[in-house]
């Protein structure tokens, strides 16, 4: 899957705690970086904390200036919503947002690193960093801290997808830049200079790569949504769930549902695939002893709408059952990391 470039924003306080409110374009499963810096006057104890469901990817103090990058898989509502990095410093801060679609929500950054730069300099080499496979997306980010009038370059090959730049309150002020562009084969990347507008003594530099999710997507069972009358075999342990026997893939691990009763399981996150094709859930099924005939009602749903369905016939011995949606179903789903799956038996 192709990595695209979704959305940016960005803002600069004066002083005191920064929030960013999350575009209204940015898609469940989309990598969402907030990078930036803050004048914490020299005390790391008023560094930002890290907001809650983001993952501190790096953060370093560099004499009064503290710049941190976050990162985190955008999920269903987080459009619009606000990102708080809270201090109870009164410096200058700047704060960047950007999002990449078609990124792997599971392994999202295929290699990065940082570096720091504490001697007075304008130009700030991005560390390199080595990716393990094909069409990745190299970000490269800089944020510095002065009291100029400041601007960043462009290197070549680079789009700059965000400048974070207050030139109005120079005094203390933090600049960031945000600039990507792709890497179609397995190599070294970065190593370019971000240059700024006016030397700086503090100044830090990230190399990433993102890792593009699978053109080939699977999804097991994750997690249960509700059951009746269902019975784990064999049975459940400490930590262990209906979804745990069902995601064994294997005939010897399995859920029984009586006549009656039903279960509905959660798959694992998927990324939109911008395709109505290919959209195929496997399964195996059979009726137990004591029983003459079933039929299966299988529903695909999306949270709680209900988005294909159909009945299987059921034999004595298990048996491979494969549906494939239809390009009008798939098309109807729009959060691919809220897919279910539901069985309820007719037993006779």
């Amino acid at each position: 899957m192709t990595i695209a470039f979704r959305a940016a924003t960005s803002t600069t306080p004066t002083s005191g705690s920064a929030t960013i409110t999350i575009p209204g374009s940015i898609q469940a499963g989309d990598l969402m970086c907030i990078a930036g810096g803050l004048n914490n006057g020299g005390d790391p104890a008023k560094d930002w904390t890290t907001p809650s469901g983001w993952t501190l990817k790096d953060g370093r103090d560099v004499s009064n200036l503290y710049a941190a990058l976050y990162l985190r898989v955008a999920q269903p509502g987080d459009q619009g919503s606000t990102v708080t990095l809270p201090t109870s410093a009164l410096g200058k801060s700047g704060v960047g947002f950007a999002s990449w679609s078609g990124g792997d929500p599971s392994a999202s950054v295929d290699d990065w690193d940082v570096r720091v730069e504490n001697v007075s300099a304008a130009s700030h080499a991005t560390p390199a960093v080595d990716t393990t496979g094909t069409n990745r997306q190299i970000v490269i980010i800089g944020v510095q801290s002065d009291s100029a009038v400041q601007s960043w370059n462009t290197p070549s090959g680079y789009t700059k997808q965000l400048d974070v730049i207050d030139n109005v309150n120079t005094s203390g002020h933090v600049t960031v830049t945000i600039q990507d562009k792709p890497a179609p084969t397995v190599g070294s990347y970065g190593g370019e200079s971000l240059v700024a507008g006016a030397a700086s003594v503090k100044a830090v530099t990230w190399t990433l790569a993102i890792t593009p999710a699978s053109s080939t997507q699977t999804a097991r069972p994750a997690s249960d949504v509700s059951s009746s009358l269902a019975t784990a075999i064999p049975a459940l342990g400490a930590g262990e769930s209906l979804a745990t026997r069902l995601a064994a893939n294997a005939d010897t691990s399995c859920v029984e549902v009586q006549n009656g009763g039903y279960t509905e399981e959660k798959f694992s996150a998927l990324v939109d695939p911008l395709s109505s094709s290919g959209h195929t859930i496997r399964y195996r099924q059979q009726f137990v002893a004591g029983a003459t005939a079933a039929t299966v009602l299988v529903e695909v749903r999306e949270g709680g709408t209900v988005r294909a369905s159909w009945t299987d016939t059921l034999s004595g011995t298990f048996t491979a059952f494969s549906h494939t949606l239809t390009s009008t179903q798939a098309n109807s789903i729009v959060d691919y990391t809220d897919l279910r799956v539901r069985f309820t038996p007719t037993v006779s």
